[in-house]
């Protein structure tokens, strides 16, 4: 049996809540889908300098987005010399045909156990040019000295410029992807090199989950 199952979306109605909060019927569900798509496209694209790992929408009544932006650096998007969420709020307006957007910026609390960012930051070290086992082996010493019960991370490609692209797997600790009750996160980084694209894939296990019935569907208390 393959393992080849995004692991957000098993757990998603069960420990985990949808990114994208919102009822349509099946005029307008096509239309949100690709906005949404922009939405997030947009930014991780040109914000990438704030460490965004993740972009949740939600929508309500009229054309209202709140667009919640996770981020571990938040002063790269608020500071009190320059406060980039207008210009961001003006941005995704004009890719959703004029509608009201609501940035909310919300803060990553342990960056290092995001396992989007840990791809990010060896794609980043690829790029310029190191080695890939010296920086897989950094992230797995930075993830455990953070508390996490376990990782996986493989890196895939023209590693080090060989001839022939293979895959390189390291992994410490326990990272059970069947259990629901884990919480894995998983994140996927691509680092373009001179001699290819290399893709990297990383599996975090941060412990089983502890959480109330509201805060597994993304629901707030009353």
């Amino acid at each position: 049996m393959g393992q080849k199952i995004r692991p957000y979306s098993y757990r998603v109605g069960v420990t985990k809540p949808w990114r994208s909060r919102w009822f349509a019927n099946k005029k307008s569900f096509g239309t949100f889908l690709v906005e949404d798509a922009k939405i997030r496209k947009h930014v991780m694209k040109e914000y990438k300098y704030a460490s965004i790992p993740r972009v949740e929408i939600e929508r309500k009544e009229g054309d209202k987005i709140t667009v919640f932006v996770f981020t571990a650096k938040p002063g790269m998007l608020i500071s009190k010399k320059t406060n980039r969420l207008s210009d961001l709020e003006k941005e995704l307006s004009l890719l959703t045909n004029g509608k009201q957007v609501d940035i909310r910026v919300m803060e990553v609390q342990k960056p290092e156990l995001d396992a989007q960012l840990a791809a990010e930051r060896i794609a980043e070290q690829l790029e310029r040019r190191g080695s890939f086992r010296r920086a897989v082996k950094r992230e797995i010493e930075l993830i455990r000295g953070a508390g996490a019960e376990g990782v996986k991370i493989q890196v895939s490609g023209r590693l080090g410029g060989a001839e022939l692209s293979r895959q390189e797997k390291q992994v410490w600790g326990s990272v059970p992807l069947s259990t629901l009750d884990a919480d894995i996160d998983y994140g996927f980084g691509q680092a373009f090199t001179t001699y290819g694209v290399l893709g990297i894939k990383v599996w975090i296990n941060r412990g089983l989950m502890k959480q109330t019935e509201e805060a597994k569907y993304g629901l707030a208390a009353e």
